[in-house]
């Protein structure tokens, strides 16, 4: 099926108009344009497109969240993911989150775009370079955290990342302090860290926190060594 309406989510200006600018000289209609989850959810309620490209780090949130309830409401939606992340977790979180393909900002111009668009107009996925490269590094490497970690702890590592405490995350994830503080000692054994400022920065440095989360981060809970 060929790809004619696309809805657009980027909240960088410029970057938003130069994709709404490609996408009317290549002749799609642009059906909506968005800068945050909150207007993506709302857009994608009321409006029919057949693609939707949508940025990965976003003002209130990440863009994943967005992807898995569309894919819930019209799992025929062909999604592009743009990124300026291609560090380890994002790239393997895009990887299995069923998005079409994932374009690298910083290799995103009207060349990359088209053969983008060709490869998911024929259902077929499409990765930049440097997104298929990182993907490849941690294939051949033997310690990478997607094949040493169960998804729970890939999932508190994440909260951990961003700062919150043992008390924090239990109440978020409706589980006993006791079993979070087990996760973050087998999170700790499994990545080489001692202590949790350590465990925040390897979580920053591998991108399980990313962009603009990073500005979101609470502040270290108390009692967490």
């Amino acid at each position: 099926m060929r790809i004619q309406t696309v809805l657009v989510v980027e909240d960088e200006t410029m970057f938003r108009e130069f994709l709404v600018g490609w996408l009317k000289k290549e002749g799609y209609e642009v059906v909506g344009e968005g800068r945050t989850l909150a207007e993506a959810e709302r857009l994608s309620r009321t409006t029919q497109m057949d693609l939707v490209l949508l940025d990965m780090d976003l003002p209130d949130g990440e863009g994943l969240s967005y992807v898995e309830r569309q894919m819930e409401r019209r799992p025929t939606t062909r999604i592009l993911v743009l990124t300026a992340h291609v560090s380890n977790y994002p790239v393997i979180k895009l990887k299995r989150s069923g998005v079409m393909g994932v374009l690298d900002k910083g290799e995103t111009d009207g060349t990359e775009l088209r053969k983008a668009f060709q490869a998911v107009s024929t259902w077929r996925t499409y990765y930049s370079e440097s997104v298929e490269r990182s993907f490849r590094e941690m294939v051949h490497e033997p310690s990478s955290f997607y094949k040493t970690l169960s998804p729970r702890e890939e999932e508190i590592l994440k909260e951990f990342g961003r700062g919150l405490s043992n008390q924090q995350i239990s109440s978020k994830m409706g589980i006993s302090e006791a079993t979070v503080q087990g996760h973050r000692r087998n999170v700790m054994a499994k990545t080489g860290v001692r202590s949790t400022p350590e465990l925040i920065i390897w979580a920053i440095q591998n991108g399980f926190v990313i962009g603009k989360q990073i500005g979101r981060m609470n502040p270290v809970g108390s009692g967490q060594a």
